[in-house]
Parts: structure tokens; sequence; C-alpha cells
């Protein structure tokens, strides 16, 4: 029941976007690989804002986390049991601070799910791109088994992906707590599974938003950087 509404409510609105942007750039240039390039960049277009927004919460909460560090440490290492908990509840009221507002961090990956959801259902079901070469793929509809050791095929993309993904959290976490680092290479690791031996198709949509994410963070990171040259 709640599967269904979230689907109805989030996902189909998405999937049928999804499908008039890539018929639009499908009628324009008649070649899925193109047509799934156009669709990731006016995607990734669309909810920049979205993402901007959600990168300044989960920067709020770094630094909410890293001013309380010095004295949560102490109150977890100085004390235990009903004692620890009243004392850093109390820390937390004269803080202004909930540690249920730590979800707030996750709000980037809560944004993806349901564009992660729509792609996946939408592409690896699009009949148009079974049989169709595009670049180093021969079939957009097929796990792209790029590297070949006897009968064994190996899906290059997905590995290819997941690198680039690592890549854009390391540049991104720099200076996050440890946890934060070790969900978000987990994330990664789930993606790999995941998509592994979905259609080429699929995975090089979802390769080119890691690069996209990528490119994003390292603007931000050094127009934080500027800014913090200018304040100097």
């Amino acid at each position: 029941m709640v599967g269904n509404i979230f689907f109805n409510l989030f996902i189909m609105p998405l999937e049928l976007l999804f499908e008039i942007v890539f018929s639009i750039f499908y009628r324009l240039f008649s070649n899925p690989g193109i047509s799934i390039l156009a669709l990731s960049l006016v995607m990734n277009f669309l909810v920049l804002p979205l993402y901007r927004r959600a990168d300044a919460i989960q920067e709020e909460e770094k630094d909410k986390a890293i001013s309380m560090s010095r004295w949560t440490d102490h109150i977890k290492k100085t004390f235990s049991g009903d004692e620890r908990y009243m004392i850093l509840n109390t820390y937390y009221r004269q803080q202004n601070y909930k540690p249920i507002s730590s979800l707030r961090s996750t709000f980037s990956l809560v944004l993806q799910l349901p564009f992660f959801i729509a792609a996946y259902h939408y592409l690896s079901n699009l009949s148009i791109l079974k049989g169709m070469k595009f670049l180093i793929f021969n079939d957009l509809g097929a796990p792209d088994g790029l590297i070949a050791i006897g009968s064994l095929h190996v899906n290059v993309m997905p590995v290819l992906m997941t690198a680039i993904n690592v890549l854009s959290a390391y540049v991104y976490l720099r200076g996050f707590p440890l946890k934060n680092k070790i969900q978000t290479y987990a994330i990664a690791a789930v993606f790999l599974v995941l998509l592994y031996d979905s259609p080429s198709g699929l995975v090089f949509y979802w390769t080119l938003n890691q690069i996209f994410s990528l490119c994003k963070n390292l603007i931000m990171k050094e127009i934080g950087r500027a800014s913090c040259r200018e304040r100097v």
C-alpha cells in the first residue's frame, strides 16, 4: 500500500518526465545513446537547485557536529549508561540541537532515490535500446560485457561508474566525519551490486550522472576555497 502510494506520487511522474525528455531528443537525433546523454544533462540541471540545497543542509549539519564534537566526545568518554544519556540530552538542549537532525545529512541520498528508481524502471524496460550500438557498447539493452576472459564476460561500466562515484564522494566529503564517508562508500558499493548486470544504457546514464556530480563537487569546492581566500 505505502509502496504503491510512493510509486504513484513520485516515480510515475518522474518516469513520465524521463519519457518526454528522451522522446524529444530521440526525435531530434534518432540515436538512443545521444538521447540518454541529453536525458542525463537535462535531469541533472533540473534538480541542481535541490542538490545544492541538500549540499547546504549537509554542510550545516557537518559544521554543527564539528562545533559540538569536543564536548560530546568528552561526555561519551567520561560517562556511561543513563548518566551519559541524560548529560548528552542536556547538552543538546543547550545547543538547541536534536539528534534526529543528523538525518538531514541523508537528504541527498533520499533525493537520489526516486530518480534512481524512475531511471531504473524506465531505461531497463525501454525496448528501443535492445540491439542498439553506441560508442563502445554493442547492445544498450544488455550488460556491456566489454572484457572477455574465455567464456567469462566482465561488465566494465558499473565498475567505472562506482570509481567515479567514490572519487566524487572523496572530493565532497573532505572534512566530514568518518561515519558519513563510510555511509557514502557503502551506498556506492550497493549501486555497483544493483547495476552490475543491468543494461548498459542504464549504467551509461547513471555513470553520466556521477560525472556530473564529480564536476559539481569540484566546482563547489573551488568556489569555497576562493571564498575563503577572499575573506582572508
